[in-house]
């Protein structure tokens, strides 16, 4: 791998700590302001699935940076780290995928008459 993309590796590491500490601390702050009230399922389900675009690619990038850093070719730990690299690759493009259709899909609910 060549430097640059280790370095953007680690970027978009540091930057998925960063989002999720942040959507974490926000639902934090949200329950100690208003502890009674609770959020729709939209809102809840949107939140969770920036969550989960944020974990999986933590994971993807932990796997990925384990094969950058330890010499793991045809050992199973190198089978094992490339085959969840993929899945969490897939995964957070499947979630990146969910998320618009999740948003026109709230939009399309608010906009019907009850």
């Amino acid at each position: 791998m060549s430097q640059w993309s280790v370095v953007m590796l680690v970027v978009s590491a540091i930057a998925a700590l960063i989002g999720l500490s942040w959507l974490l601390h926000e639902a934090q702050q949200q329950s100690k302001q208003h502890p009674l009230q609770g959020c729709s399922p939209q809102q809840a389900y949107g939140e969770t699935l920036w969550r989960m675009i944020f974990v999986y690619w933590l994971v993807y990038c932990g796997a990925t940076g384990l094969q950058i850093a330890v010499p793991l070719e045809g050992t199973d730990l190198g089978q094992m780290c490339k085959i969840t690299a993929l899945l969490a690759f897939l995964l957070t493009f499947s979630s990146l995928l969910c998320l618009p259709m999740h948003y026109w899909q709230s939009r399309q609910r608010q906009q019907q008459p009850n």
